[in-house]
């Protein structure tokens, strides 16, 4: 097998996109003490870089995805969903979003942390 020039086997693109995501994780939660801390780290990342409204898919009816929080200290993240005129909250991992590369990457930093890998 070949080697990199620090002696260890290449990684397949899998295994680097794992180690993309954990390096995300940690910048996201570098200064939280706790789960929940962790949490609203995810949360505010979600407001920073996080590209909404994006459609979605919710128990096979289509919604279109507006904001990610926490919400009524709920230990996950909610996507507030709009369908028909009106608004939902479910949870974001109940979610099925078709978004851009940045919004879907934190989405799977969020499912790595949660160990949904």
């Amino acid at each position: 097998m070949p080697e990199t020039t620090q002696g260890e086997p290449p990684l397949s693109p899998a295994r680097k996109a794992d180690r993309d995501l954990d390096a995300l994780i940690e910048e996201i939660t570098v200064d939280a003490y706790d789960d929940d801390e962790q949490l609203q780290g995810f949360a505010n990342a979600f407001d920073e870089d996080a590209n909404f409204p994006c459609p979605g898919n919710v128990v096979g009816e289509e919604v279109e995805v507006l904001s990610v929080s926490v919400e009524n200290h709920r230990r996950e993240l909610i996507a507030t969903c709009k369908r028909g005129g009106r608004r939902y909250n479910v949870a974001l991992l109940d979610v099925d979003l078709r978004a851009d590369p940045t919004t879907s990457r934190l989405i799977a930093a969020y499912r790595r942390w949660l160990g949904y890998h």
